[in-house]
């Protein structure tokens, strides 16, 4: 399978909420997803199981990508552009995007994120990943 194949295939079983193939089959153990800006979902999600978790919570957002583009540069790293679509309390959101992928022994291995409107992702993850009420988080 070629590595943007590799990506394809991940993006279909994420699609079609097979997370658990996603972990199986595509990820690397050691897998590191870092994902831009200033919201709940942001910061460095090391390893499958934090990963997974990660892509549970963008599945629970229905977020939808479409206007997917593809292209392998020459070291095998395969660059991905897309439209993020995503609605919440009455608003429509765009997100353009694009990813990078490092692949290691056949896995997604390394993964940035590159947003181009943050402050839109921002706030759209902050309307749908409310924080815990204060007595609960000082609970913690």
């Amino acid at each position: 399978m070629s590595n943007t194949d590799l990506v394809l295939k991940m993006y279909e079983y994420f699609n079609s909420g097979q997370l658990d193939r996603i972990q199986q089959e595509i990820f690397h153990p050691d897998i590191a997803w870092r994902m831009p800006g200033h919201h709940p979902l942001s910061g460095e999600m090391k390893g499958a199981p934090q990963v997974m978790a990660f892509f549970g919570e963008l599945f629970k957002a229905g977020i939808v990508v479409d206007n997917v583009h593809f292209g392998e540069l020459d070291d095998g790293t395969v660059v991905e552009k897309h439209m993020g679509h995503a609605s919440a309390s009455g608003q429509e959101y765009l997100f353009p995007t694009s990813t990078t992928y490092s692949i290691r022994d056949g896995r997604i291995a390394d993964v940035q994120v590159h947003t181009a409107d943050q402050h839109s992702v921002d706030r759209f993850m902050w309307s749908v990943f409310a924080l815990k009420a204060i007595d609960e988080r000082l609970a913690a």
